[in-house]
């Protein structure tokens, strides 16, 4: 019996579909038509984009919510460089992504000439942004290498891959693949694996420890470590700090759970005799704390994280372990049950909690008490947790707009608060995200919170959601404040660089989309308008008109204490 033969792209749907990808995102052109002609025989659902960078953040989102690696494309030229921001963010973000580009003119690109964008380099213009990456010139080549791109991209800290296809390769038609031989399920190498002797070590720090604390980031939710984390703190009975990109590590309303920015958290942090770091660079830690510790000999410091430590992380280790956080915990809690426990004494627990109420009583006590008709950024996201609830996936973003999140919505569940602006992240991926985590999970509610200097980056994608069907709610704060640069431009120099307008009715643009759009200008039209954006179909946009001083007149204790590119310098 005779068989068809098959092209290129359709021997690389099903190599994506034996490693578990059931979403390819990008902008269709000609180049990858024998590979979108496949899709539907591998059931993969092929999702097109408004902006080629889009497609990335998408499959962040995805991933995030659901440990789902998906796959984009982009053409030669104009589309992988359009791709590349989003993939810069998701290599930062330790998101495993892969990406494919097509190769037009073998001959022209290697060498290339630089003259024309569409000869480019493509695997020198993506060398910092992805893991590994390969250029496929044979078609019998493809599955061998789509293999180890697999194998690349979860090793380690989960990152991006670039598969570089040539025209030839995708069109070429040759027999079809066995489908006899089963699929190679993809699973995370186990690279760096805790040795015996590091167990022994870290077991016996925390046995001894009569004041551990544990402070945990985004690679417990990444790793699916969240349980395991829970049931370690709850056998310490030790109090746990969160960063801000680890919100929903840990539940918020735990008994053992300090905010990170308050006296309870300083406290806990200055007195601890054993602090175990999980899913965190260090460098993260830096604005969680009021001082800078772990320079104290007395405390011995843990950290487990697949990132290598970076030359910004200063606090000298007794213990760095370079593996996923799941596996560490699970075996970290077993060495633990073997022996005794000296354990954290609770009255301590009690004493740090105190004073964490107390601090975010007196940072935000004025703000929750007030009256009146102008919408506070805070009100406005309180508002939003109680309509949408916990069970809801959130996406915070722009710079402001995501600290205020951080201390105003409710406990989520796991993976399910994506903070989209930090030092290994970029501006916009907010709605993106909110798409992608909708994709991974249709029946859960999904919020996007941001302020419009980011929404107006990606807004667009409002369309793919109408497009797609997808019931994706966006909240666009749109006070038209003065970005993070423009405050200090006047601190410093007493120059502003605002672009300063009347309040864009994001409503109105998101109804030209094909979504359905609310305006809130006061305080009492905010919760009818959230409801009735939570009960209706299909996307919808809530534009808030948010108070724009209210927005930058962060409580004066935290101002001090927050640092970096997102803040400006408090004066």
């Amino acid at each position: 019996m005779s068989v068809s033969p098959v092209s290129g792209g359709a021997l690389l749907a099903h190599c994506l579909a034996q490693q578990g990808v059931k979403l390819l995102l990008g902008l269709p052109t000609p180049e990858f038509e024998p590979l979108l002609a496949a899709l539907d025989d591998r059931r993969i659902r092929f999702v097109p984009v408004r902006h080629a960078a889009a497609a990335a953040q998408i499959a962040e989102g995805l991933y995030r919510s659901s440990g789902q690696v998906a796959a984009v494309i982009g053409r030669p030229g104009t589309g992988s460089a359009n791709l590349l921001p989003g993939v810069v963010g998701a290599k930062r973000g330790g998101v495993p992504l892969v990406v494919i580009t097509a190769e037009q003119q073998r001959d022209s690109v290697y060498p290339s000439s630089q003259s024309e964008l569409h000869t480019q380099d493509q695997l020198d213009l993506y060398r910092l942004a992805v893991k590994w990456s390969a250029s496929i010139g044979l078609r019998e080549r493809i599955p061998e290498v789509v293999r180890r791109a697999f194998h690349e991209l979860l090793l380690g800290r989960p990152g991006p891959v670039l598969l570089e296809l040539s025209l030839a390769a995708m069109c070429e038609l040759a027999e079809p693949p066995d489908e006899s031989l089963a699929a190679w399920v993809p699973r995370r190498p186990a690279s760096g694996e805790p040795s015996k002797a590091w167990l022994e070590q870290a077991v016996q720090l925390l046995a001894r420890a009569e004041r551990p604390l544990v402070v945990a980031g985004g690679g417990v939710d990444r790793d699916g470590a969240n349980a395991a984390l829970l049931k370690l703190v709850e056998h310490l009975g030790c109090p746990i700090v969160t960063s801000l990109g680890g919100r929903s590590a840990f539940p918020l309303d735990h008994p053992s759970a300090l905010c990170g920015f308050s006296a309870g958290a300083d406290a806990a942090a200055r007195e601890a005799d054993v602090v175990l770091v999980v899913g965190a660079p260090l460098g993260d830690l830096d604005p969680v704390f009021d001082d800078d510790p772990g320079n104290d000999a007395r405390q011995a410091w843990i950290q487990i994280d697949p990132a290598p430590r970076g030359p910004s992380d200063r606090r000298p280790l007794a213990l760095d372990v370079a593996t996923d956080a799941r596996t560490a915990l699970v075996d970290l809690l077993d060495g633990l049950r073997e022996g005794r426990v000296h354990g954290a004494d609770a009255s301590d627990l009690e004493r740090y909690s105190a004073a964490a109420r107390a601090w975010r009583a007196e940072q935000f006590g004025a703000i929750d008490r007030a009256v009146g008709r102008d919408i506070h950024p805070r009100r406005a996201i309180q508002e939003i947790g109680r309509v949408f609830g916990p069970d809801a996936v959130y996406t915070v973003d722009g710079a402001f707009t995501s600290l205020w999140a951080h201390w105003s919505l409710p406990p989520t569940r796991p993976r399910s608060y994506h903070r989209c602006v930090d030092r290994r992240g970029v501006l916009g991926l907010g709605i993106p995200a909110a798409i992608g985590a909708k994709l991974a999970d249709p029946g859960r509610e999904v919020v996007c919170v941001t302020s419009e200097d980011a929404a107006e980056l990606c807004f667009m994608e409002m369309q793919t959601a109408a497009r797609e069907g997808l019931k994706v709610t966006a909240v666009v704060l749109a006070e038209r404040a003065p970005t993070p640069e423009s405050r200090h431009g006047r601190a410093t120099r007493d120059i502003a660089f605002d672009r300063d307008s009347e309040t864009v009715r994001w409503d109105v643009v998101a109804e030209g989309l094909g979504c359905r759009g609310v305006f809130a200008s006061e305080l009492d039209q905010l919760e009818p308008a959230l409801q009735s954006a939570r009960l209706a179909p299909g996307p919808n946009v809530v534009c808030v008109a948010t108070n724009r001083e209210a927005n930058l007149a962060l409580p004066a204790g935290l101002l001090r204490r927050l640092r970096g590119a997102l803040l400006a310098p408090s004066t």
